[in-house]
């Protein structure tokens, strides 16, 4: 029975990642196929490891959830996200429901302004018990146009001030996500000491925005000689030529709404990586895991998997009856320190032993 289940919810998953295709226009067949296979290997993998047991083991479904995506299915921030939120939420009793903005991606006024009345249709027909919410766009477009309502939502991944949209409120609260900027450039001055002078280069998506409103808040061992951000291809090429003989090293945050010239459509983020890790010869420090894993030199990084976590946990909270204005905004203090040791050896760079015990190697 249990194998019966498992391909029940598989088959399910399938049909929601095709269905985000479904909204696009002008979709090719190279990027259809990129999009829906990466969607449905990283919902079968969360549907595995929510459903891997005995049909007898589980609970019955009485009460609904949505969780409102502000990527697509197949970012791994989002795959990590529902990691979370399954581990805690899978064996509660809840039936659970996805729904994907897909705004990294597309980020015309036009295609948010769509995606968001599907987002708010999506809730009218689902009528579900809580809202779950990821990431600043969901949380700036869908939660907040329900803020004061009876109906609950925890936001989670948010990383401007929660302040700047209104939250928390009577029925909304959640996690923020609050990255480790000074952990990052001590862990990159273990690996290089003689960094004095960074710059930080990043899209200009509403991530950046809010990464840079902390961050300037904040005093760094180093001198931030230059915070860039774009959404040009060809801008983002010429500034990371430009850096070379300008610092000691370079900062990556978020390159995921980076275009080739007036295209609608985002470009892959892993080409916008790898072109700037073909590029740069300085050392890289970053902030996300995927980074790292995609070739960057090192970094101290927040798991997704925590903020979906965090945000299960409040709703839990507010399925058992407290009220969620009564519940502070959170912010996880997980972290995990990563080191890529083939671009240690690329940059011709000899990372300590003390460094390798202490950190998660990338090979």
């Amino acid at each position: 029975m249990w194998k019966q289940e498992i391909y029940r919810v598989w088959s399910v998953s399938v049909r929601k990642v095709i269905s985000v295709m479904s909204r696009e226009e002008g979709v090719s067949r190279r990027d259809y196929l990129r999009i829906v296979g990466g969607g449905i290997v990283g919902l079968a993998a969360g549907t595995a490891i929510g459903y891997m047991i005995p049909r007898e083991a589980t609970v019955k479904p009485t009460r609904k959830v949505l969780l409102i995506f502000s990527y697509s299915p197949d970012h791994p921030w989002v795959m990590a996200e529902t990691t979370g939120v399954r581990e805690v939420l899978w064996d509660k009793g809840f039936l659970i429901e996805e729904f994907y903005m897909d705004t990294k991606r597309h980020t015309s006024s036009e295609w948010i302004d769509k995606v968001t009345e599907e987002a708010v249709e999506k809730i009218k027909q689902l009528t579900p018990d809580l809202v779950i919410v990821f990431d600043d766009n969901a949380t700036n477009y869908v939660a907040k146009k329900f803020v004061g309502q009876t109906l609950p939502f925890v936001f989670c991944g948010v990383n401007r001030k929660p302040k700047d949209y209104g939250l928390p409120a009577s029925n909304i609260t959640g996690v923020a996500e609050v990255h480790h900027y000074v952990e990052c450039v001590n862990l990159l001055k273990r690996i290089v000491p003689n960094v004095n002078k960074v710059a930080m280069v990043m899209d200009d998506g509403a991530t950046s925005q809010g990464f840079l409103e902390y961050m300037r808040e904040i005093s760094l061992p180093v001198e931030i000689a230059e915070v860039y951000t774009t959404n040009d291809f060809d801008a983002w090429k010429a500034e990371i030529n430009e850096l070379q003989s300008e610092v000691d090293a370079i900062g990556l945050f978020t390159y995921h709404t980076v275009k080739q010239g007036e295209a609608e459509e985002s470009l892959p983020p892993e080409q916008v990586l790898g072109w700037t890790l073909q590029n740069n010869t300085l050392p890289e420090f970053a902030f996300f895991d995927f980074t790292i894993k995609g070739g960057a030199l090192c970094g101290v990084t927040l798991p997704g998997s925590e903020q979906g976590r965090a945000a299960a946990e409040i709703a839990l909270e507010i399925m058992n009856g407290t009220r969620p204005g009564d519940i502070p905004i959170m912010t996880p203090e997980r972290t995990v320190p990563m080191v890529n040791i083939k671009r240690a050896q690329q940059l011709k760079l000899n990372v300590p032993a003390s460094v390798l015990e202490e950190v998660e190697v990338v090979q």
